[in-house]
């Protein structure tokens, strides 16, 4: 999508790519630096207890009970559209195994960026759905 600004838009294309590699890396500080001190996100693997995440300590409690849990992991961008106002959403894959079992699944993310950071993000089962979240319908 267009109507970013050029430097917006690598910027966003850089802060996704950073927090992905820092994800695969199972390196928390690294990834806990790329987030604003107020982020606030979702997870679709948390969803069912409806739990929304705040701040670098609930980055950090995310990470304890998500990231951790996964035996292997990895994430891997497919697609990022970007928007205006620092926003946009990567489609994503993620494999991993947990207790044994393999596990891949395809979903979107929908992130808002504030001076430099993630400030957002909301992760979504459709692209449609992570589009409007971000502001990015048409």
């Amino acid at each position: 999508m267009s109507g970013a600004a050029a430097g917006e838009d690598r910027e966003l294309r850089a802060l996704a790519e950073s927090a992905y590699e820092a994800l695969n890396a199972r390196d928390l500080d690294r990834f806990l630096a790329l987030l604003a001190d107020d982020v606030e996100f979702t997870s679709l693997i948390a969803e069912a207890e409806g739990v929304s995440f705040r701040g670098r300590g609930g980055a950090r409690t995310w990470w304890d009970t998500v990231v951790a849990n996964f035996d292997e992991v990895h994430w891997e961008i497919l697609e990022m559209t970007t928007g205006p106002d620092a926003r946009g959403v990567v489609h994503f894959r993620i494999t991993a195994t947990m207790g044994g079992v393999p596990l891949e699944q395809t979903m979107w993310q929908a992130t808002r960026m504030r001076d430099g950071k993630v400030s957002w993000w909301g992760v979504f089962r459709t692209e449609p759905e992570a589009l409007e979240a971000a502001g990015l319908s048409e």
